[in-house]
Parts: structure tokens; sequence; C-alpha cells
């Protein structure tokens, strides 16, 4: 297989399994009711990691789309989705993930288990 193969092939994989976004009209009401006007506590912390996740999920799936849209000749390989290409290569967090991601070291199949992981957890939560 070509590098492009390879990679276009991780990208179908990890956008396959990529979570779908987490919906606060979908969780548990009890968890959402206010109290003299206020979220409990706890709740202001879920919404605002949802936001944060969500705002992830949608930056990965979207530069997934475009870096094969990128090696399929649809669109101009930006230099972010040459970085992101290199990565997805070398088994590396992308760089443009890592900027808006929770801090990890760990290699990029470690990285995208506990992400499902997290974000199933979250959603259990809800």
């Amino acid at each position: 297989m070509t590098p492009d193969q390879i990679v276009l092939q991780k990208c179908k994989q990890l956008e396959e399994e990529l979570p779908g976004l987490l919906e606060r009209e979908l969780g548990k009401k009890e968890q959402f009711k206010m109290t003299n006007g206020l979220l409990p506590s706890i709740t202001t912390v879920l919404v605002q990691e949802m936001e944060k996740f969500n705002r992830m999920l949608k930056v990965m799936r979207l530069s997934l789309s475009d870096l094969q849209k990128a090696i399929n000749g649809f669109i101009v390989m930006s230099e972010t989705l040459d970085k992101m290409y290199l990565s997805l290569q070398n088994g590396v967090v992308p760089g443009n993930w890592g900027k808006i991601a929770y801090p990890s070291l760990k290699p990029l199949a470690s990285w995208y288990i506990d992400l499902k992981d997290r974000v199933t957890f979250m959603d259990d939560w809800l």
C-alpha cells in the first residue's frame, strides 16, 4: 500500500469510530434541574466538559474529512493537513487535535481509545 492509501484507510477507520456529539437534550432530566435559578455545580462542570469534547469532536470530524479530500485532490493540502497526514502516518496524535484536546503523551491508538472511553463515560453521566 502507498502512504496515501494507508492514511486514507486510517482516516476512514477513525471517522467511523469517532463518537457522536454529546447532547444535553438526551441527558437525564434530573441532572439538569435548576434550583433557585442555578444548575448544581457538578452539572455546570459537566456542561463545560461537554462543550470542550464537542468542539474537539467537530474539529476531528472536519479535519479527517478535509484530509481525505486533500489526498484525493478535491481541496488543497494545507500545512495543517500535511502535518496531520504525517502524524497519522507515524501513529502520533495530530497537532491540530492536540491543541484542543486534553493533555496526553499517549500514541494515537491509545489516545483514541482513551478518547472514546472518556466520551462514553460522560455520556453515561448525562
